[in-house]
């Protein structure tokens, strides 16, 4: 440690005397401990301000010293100190402690690991006892509170603290040596842990730091600042010698800093340090196709996302000059794809985050794929459909009234070839059903006698639409039954407290439970003062309430109980006044004419008062139309039913939750009254039955609140299947003119006559795009079924050869072995790219070919579990080091520690033994390197993992990922490849090939500049990374 050995000097001080000790006759004495316990047993007395604490919570105290608390230290002088004290990150403190006990042989040599003020019994420690210590160990994280115990950042309150706060004794020892390890931690000046260093008074001044200067030079100057280097440590002083630094004038800058700094880079002492040689083994591995085909798509998206960002901020940008919110946004993208190569990722909505990313596993991502691929071929169904219906409409416009009644058949035939997990939507198809039979009604005479159908089938139609209306408002109807069952137990039980059939006595509705207990307290007013002084003056909950006495809180309550009756009884009302509609949920052929005319109102009214969505919408100054349409003097729609009633839900919500009279009448009152034990019983159990009745209505309002919404999707259902009837409508100049002179917008479903060749040209190409789109995404359903089946394959139709290894799928499902497949696409080339298939002649582009690979790696079947190639990778080439040397011990690097958990359920499940991160990080080091535990992996994220510590008892490295910046990659094997190390050491690159990993390998590797060391990356060069070779860009075109 190259110490200077020297006695430790403290100011003289008197010999200790017997007053040091509480005696029992010492009562005037003042007790102010670090405790909140008032026993005065087993004290001691602070010599100086003669308070006493307790000796449990000081460090041992010996007599031959004079005692002094943790308050009065900070009044006197610092205490000399031969002693260092090193900080570090608290992920290597122990190995530090560790590493001085293996090399120091002196028993005398003591050690100190300073955890905080108190240790870890709560017993403050005094600064006499730390300095005397040859050591003391303590970290970052411990520095950072400490900032508040220094007595010049002391926190302040208005009132005096009944407890001893403790002081730092850090700061109250002038130390010889203070030593900061990985000292880039302390580049900022604001942070608390700078701060804290800072204040240590000492001899001399080290920093220790083997990490790359991130960003600017400037990241030098809070090392330069923390060593009190004069006048260089004030920044205006600083900034002037950085600037010309940076325009290219370094020598003044390296002449300061070479009086202060010893630099040695590790390549250039390598040989003289005797460290075995280290080898690189990089393992490509190739996705699985369905992982390939998931990552194409988010390889596309990705890199369209980075490209916008890309343009916002300049592509002549730099690294070194973006801000940490910038970069982060920027580099999103590339983290996203990144990620999925080695797992695939998608956001999810967490129970703790709105979005987070979920990996999937190879089945799991099967079934993503799956489903996202039907809802968008439903979503390309519906644009058809949408867009036939849409040009049956225009048609009936232009009076071409055969050509709408073949669309409406269209739309028909579509429905009926489509029935299964895709399907038409059940609106389009009513709209369709309903328009083709008005369309005969209306202009029968005008339809030619061929396309007219037969009586039989225009009843089929109308039986059709009534069941496709009976099934669209069946879903709501069964939620509507399922809330009523839940809500009918919910009212029987309130009702069995208010009336009980089991010979219980009945809740009082007419006279509160708590009358004849407030009558009590009231008649004995000195016996319960203790009571009600806190109930009316400490708890504040009568606060503003205009209570002051037992009788005005009387009153207080029953009115508040009363209103809770009342509503609760209009609520009931309000619920009776809408079950015409609910008993009525069956086919509309079933209702009687004033079921009818009563369910209809029902409906209309609801959708001018709050169901039109034209009620939300906002004009330029963020007024909405209902709000406008008030301001401009027009009366609102009037309140329907549904509405009512959800006012009386309100006012029942509104009394029933008041938190002050909950708290008083269900907890304060409640509770004393149990504990008086001259009370009368029936006072209590009527406050029993009280809350008990209390939680039933809420239960009872919970339901009630949850049927109401229910019925009000199911009046909301019936106002859809009014709406999907409706088509398309001419609006004349008349009508379009008197609009204009009102302001007001035609809604979308009117349209001028001139618009209508336009509209049906914009309709048709909408309708010829989505068929194409979605005949290419059947396709890829059917190429994602083939790759979950994995069952027997048929011939080649063409060479009536089964496929071995490779096999394409073309859009229609069909397939063709692989050299087949290429000869297609030869002849392809003559045609446009376009071919056919060899069954069913459907016509696709060569690109829109999909390749299922049937041949498995024999050597991945050993490794257990379902997992990306890549995992597999990693645990396979795992077991093969421990077969060659069963001890190996192998150290794991990533930047997600979400990797990081799915390997070790990986190498859980393989029976390897690992080790992570954990809040006892130290200790699972220690565990790591003690080959009696069989501890194979060590799985540490980078960012935590990579600076400091010592793993010479590993040989291999494993990089999961390629890393973008070369000094934290050198940073991570130098964990294992340093001085100690006396084997040869392996660092394993695991490399997806056709991704954007292959493409940052390749590019960091030939980095001969240093730029991306220096991160003098422009964001153009960021965008290259994207680019793959030719053959695989052209896959990802989608």
């Amino acid at each position: 440690m190259n110490k200077k050995r020297e006695p430790i000097r403290q100011t003289e001080r008197p010999a200790s005397t017997k007053n040091d000790d509480y005696h029992h006759y010492d009562d005037a004495a003042e007790l102010k401990c670090l405790c909140l316990k008032t026993h005065r047993r087993k004290t001691i007395a602070c010599s100086k301000c003669r308070r006493l604490q307790h000796r449990e919570c000081v460090r041992t105290h010996h007599q031959s010293q004079r005692y002094i608390c943790a308050e009065c230290w900070r009044t006197e002088p610092h205490v000399e100190s031969g002693a260092t004290i090193i900080v570090s990150p608290a992920s290597i403190k122990y190995q530090w402690e560790s590493e001085i006990r293996k090399h120091v042989c002196d028993p005398s040599f003591r050690v100190f690991v300073y955890n905080g003020a108190t240790d870890k019994h709560g017993k403050w420690i005094s600064p006499t006892e730390l300095a005397s210590y040859d050591v003391v160990l303590t970290d970052y994280n411990v520095l950072k509170p400490e900032i508040y115990l220094v007595a010049e950042n002391a926190r302040t309150s208005r009132h005096e603290k009944r407890f001893l706060v403790p002081s730092t004794p850090l700061a109250m020892i002038r130390w010889w040596r203070v030593c900061l390890d990985e000292a880039q931690m302390v580049e900022g000046l604001n942070n608390n842990a700078s701060k804290m260093v800072k204040t240590l008074p000492a001899v001399h001044r080290w920093t220790v730091t083997g990490t790359p200067i991130e960003k600017t030079i400037n990241n030098l100057h809070g090392l330069v600042h923390y060593l009190d280097y004069d006048p260089y440590s004030s920044f205006p002083v600083w900034s002037e010698y950085a600037s010309r630094f940076r325009t290219g004038n370094a020598a003044p800058l390296l002449t300061i800093m070479v009086r202060v700094m010893w630099r040695t880079c590790k390549h250039a002492v390598l040989d003289q340090l005797g460290i075995p040689p280290q080898t690189e083994r990089i393992h490509y591995i190739r996705m699985s196709d369905l992982q390939s085909y998931f990552y194409r798509g988010e390889h596309f998206q990705c890199a369209q996302a980075f490209r916008e960002k890309a343009r916002k901020i300049g592509l002549s940008l730099r690294m070194a000059q973006m801000n940490i919110q910038t970069m982060n946004s920027l580099l999103e993208p590339l983290r996203k794809l990144r990620l999925d190569c080695t797992i695939p990722s998608v956001l999810h909505v967490g129970a703790t985050t709105l979005q987070a990313k979920k990996l999937l596993t190879p089945a799991e991502l099967h079934e993503h794929l799956v489903t996202a691929n039907v809802n968008d071929c439903k979503g390309q169904l519906r644009s058809v459909v949408s867009s036939l219906n849409g040009m049956a409409a225009v048609h009936i416009l232009q009076q071409s009234y055969n050509q709408a009644f073949r669309l409406y058949q269209a739309t028909l035939r579509w429905a009926d070839d489509y029935q299964g997990t895709i399907s038409v939507d059940t609106l389009l198809q009513i709209h369709a059903i309903h328009n083709l039979l008005d369309l005969l009604r209306t202009y029968e005479e005008d339809i030619e006698a061929s396309l007219k159908p037969t009586v039989e089938q225009i009843q089929a139609y109308e039986e059709r639409c009534a069941r496709l209306e009976w099934r669209y408002i069946e879903q709501y109807a069964s939620k509507v039954r399922s809330i009523e069952n839940a809500l009918k137990p919910a009212i029987g039980k309130v009702n069995e407290l208010i009336a009980p059939d089991s010979g219980h006595p009945p809740i009082r509705l007419d006279r509160a439970w708590w009358h004849d207990l407030l009558t009590i307290l009231e008649r004995d007013t000195q016996r319960h003062a203790t009571f009600q002084y806190r109930l009316f003056r400490e708890l504040n909950v009568l606060e503003n309430t205009g209570v002051g006495s037992w009788r005005s809180m009387d009153l207080w309550l029953v009115n508040w109980m009363d209103k809770i009756v009342e509503r609760r009884r209009s609520l009931n009302k309000g619920f009776q006044s809408l079950a015409f509609f609910v008993d009525n949920l069956q086919p509309n052929h079933l209702w009687s004419k004033e079921t009818r005319t009563r369910i209809e109102m029902l409906v209309r009214t609801a959708f001018a008062c709050h169901l039109d969505p034209a009620l939300l919408e906002e004009d330029e100054h963020g007024m909405r139309t209902e709000e406008r349409l008030v301001a401009e003097g027009q009366s609102p729609a009037p309140l329907c039913l549904l509405c009512v009633v959800k006012d009386i839900l309100n006012q029942m919500e509104a009394v029933l939750f008041l938190i002050k009279k909950t708290q008083v009448a269900t907890g304060e009152l409640h509770q004393y009254a149990k504990r008086q034990e001259t009370l009368e019983q029936t006072i209590v159990t009527e406050g029993d039955h009280f809350i008990s009745f209390l939680e039933r209505i809420k239960v009872e309002f919970k339901e009630y609140s949850q049927y109401w919404v229910e019925i009000n999707y199911t009046v909301a259902a019936y106002d859809e299947l009014t709406m999907c009837k409706s088509r398309l409508q001419l609006l004349t100049n008349e009508e379009h003119l008197e609009m204009q002179r009102t302001k007001k917008k035609p809604t979308l479903m009117q349209l001028l006559a001139c618009e209508l060749p336009d509209t049906l040209a914009e309709m048709q190409l909408s309708k010829t795009t989505a068929e194409r789109e979605f005949i290419r995404l059947k396709g890829t359903l059917k190429y994602l079924e083939h790759l979950g089946a994995r069952k027997e394959i048929d011939p080649c139709p063409i060479c009536q050869i089964v496929p071995d290894g490779k096999y394409a799928v073309l859009q229609c499902g069909h397939h063709l072995c692989s050299i087949c497949s290429l000869k297609m696409v030869k002849f392809a080339r003559a045609s446009g790219n376009i071919t056919s298939c060899v069954i069913c002649r459907h016509e696709q582009h060569v690109k829109d070919m999909q390749y299922v690979t049937l041949n498995v790696n024999s050597n991945v079947q050993a490794v257990r579990g379902s997992y990306s190639n890549k995992i597999l990778k990693i645990i396979e080439t795992v077991l093969e080091l421990m077969e060659e040397e069963r001890d190996v011990k192998i150290v794991i690097f990533s930047h997600w520690e979400q990797i990081l958990s799915e390997l070790g359920v990986a190498l859980e499940e393989n029976d390897i033994k690992y080790r992570q991160k954990s809040t006892k990080f130290y200790q699972s080091i220690e565990e790591f390197k003690d080959f009696s535990k069989g501890i194979t992996c060590l799985l540490l994220p980078l960012r935590f993992g990579s600076k400091g510590l010592n793993l010479t008892e590993a040989t291999h490295v494993f990089l999961v990922e390629p890393i973008l910046n070369p000094g934290e990659e050198m940073q991570a094997i130098g964990r294992v490849h340093r001085i100690g190390q006396t084997r040869p050491t392996f660092v394993h690159r695991f490399i997806m090939l056709e991704t954007i990993e292959a493409t940052i390998h390749e590019t960091i590797q030939g980095d001969r500049s240093g730029r991306w060391l220096s991160k003098d990356v422009t964001v153009e060069q960021l965008e290259q990374l994207f680019l793959l070779d030719d053959a695989t860009r052209d896959m990802i075109v989608l």
